[in-house]
This record gives C-alpha cells, structure tokens and sequence, in this order.
C-alpha cells in the first residue's frame, strides 16, 4: 500500500536524481567547453638571433624562412639521449628526402657549446644538421619562445677546488618542432613518437 512514508521516500530519491541530472549537466558542459576552448596550436615560436657553427656568422629565424626547419634542443657534453634523438632525426630525414626541410640542433648549453664544439660534434651525424649556439642571454629567448624546459642537473656540483665542475649534465625538454616556410610552429614530436609517425606527419604537412 502507498504510504505517506513511501512517498516521501519516492519524492527523495526522486530529488536526488533531478540534482545529479543538473550536476551531471553542467559538469558535461564544463568538460565540453574545456574542449572547445583548448583546441588549436599552442603559441610557440618568435624572433630570435643564434650563431651558425659553419659560418660563425650570426642568423636569425628569419635567415630560415623559404624552407621547412626541424628544430632540437640538446647539448654536445649529453650522454645518450640528444645522441639518440639526432641518430632518429637523421632517420627521418632520410625518409623524405624529397621534403626540403632544414635540421637544426641548437644549445641549451652555450657555456661549453662553442662553435668548435659544436662542428667536431655534429660529424657523427647527419650531414645536413646545422648547429646553432649563442650567448646564454640568446639561448634563453629562443627555449623561451619554444617552450623549451632546461637546468643543469645539479647546480651545487663543484670540484675539488671549489671550481664549477664542467662535467655538469642539463636537464632539457626532448621535443622535435617542425617550423613552417614562413616561421610558423606546425607540429612537435617527442621522445616517444616513432620515426615512421613523425614522417606520416612532416609528409602530411609539408605537401
């Protein structure tokens, strides 16, 4: 039989239901709305000056516009991963040579980066690479423009001496951007993303 007690039961779980409808509601449009909002190319990219190691000439982004870039981030003194990320850079390239596209590796260690550093560095590569270094006040805008994470690995590290070890590892972002004609960000690609997808891509990108 209907009871006062059960309908007054009904009444609150039908309550409870209606609130969790409009809280379901509003957090689906919520989520919906982040989505809307975050969809687009993060601003990545700007002005900036660095030296070419070949020519030991200052160049700026602009001296790249005509041409497609692929820019990395790395220092000489890194043990295994910038090496590992160049060697899958020169695989990519290799891959589209069709594609006239220009791999730059530039410093986020201008300290010990010199521009002989830098050349003796890059014959274990491709031939194409470029290398770029800078003053450490260059070096900043360009990872600043890009968004580029680096710190050395341990900023107390001194030697015997008391002397800065230059031993030092960096901590740095491992990203691949590729720069459009005009100096526009188009796509990056990480540590993880496979040479095959990263080529799909540039492919995809650069017709």
């Amino acid at each position: 039989p209907i009871t006062w007690a059960s309908m007054a039961l009904a009444g609150a779980i039908g309550a409870g239901a209606l609130a969790y409808y409009h809280t379901e509601k509003e957090r689906l449009q919520t989520q919906t709305t982040g989505k809307v909002t975050s969809v687009g190319k993060p601003l990545l990219g700007g002005p900036w000056t660095l030296v070419d190691c070949e020519s030991g000439s200052c160049v700026t982004d602009a001296s790249f516009h005509g041409k497609h870039t692929l820019l990395y981030f790395g220092f000489t003194h890194c043990p295994d991963i910038c090496p590992n990320e160049l060697v899958r850079l020169g695989d990519v390239l290799d891959k589209i040579p069709n594609v006239d596209i220009e791999p730059l590796f530039i410093t986020v260690d201008p300290a010990r980066d010199t521009v002989q550093q830098m050349e003796a560095y890059k014959k274990d590569f491709h031939p194409k690479l470029r290398m770029l270094t800078g003053t450490p006040d260059q070096v900043k805008d360009v990872t600043k423009a890009y968004r580029v994470y680096f710190t050395k690995a341990d900023e107390s590290d001194v030697d015997d001496d008391g002397e800065d070890d230059e031993e030092y590892l960096v901590d740095h972002s491992i990203v691949m951007y590729l720069i459009s004609p005009s100096g526009e960000f188009l796509d990056f690609f990480t540590q993880s993303a496979r040479v095959d997808d990263i080529v799909k891509k540039i492919t995809a990108l650069t017709q």
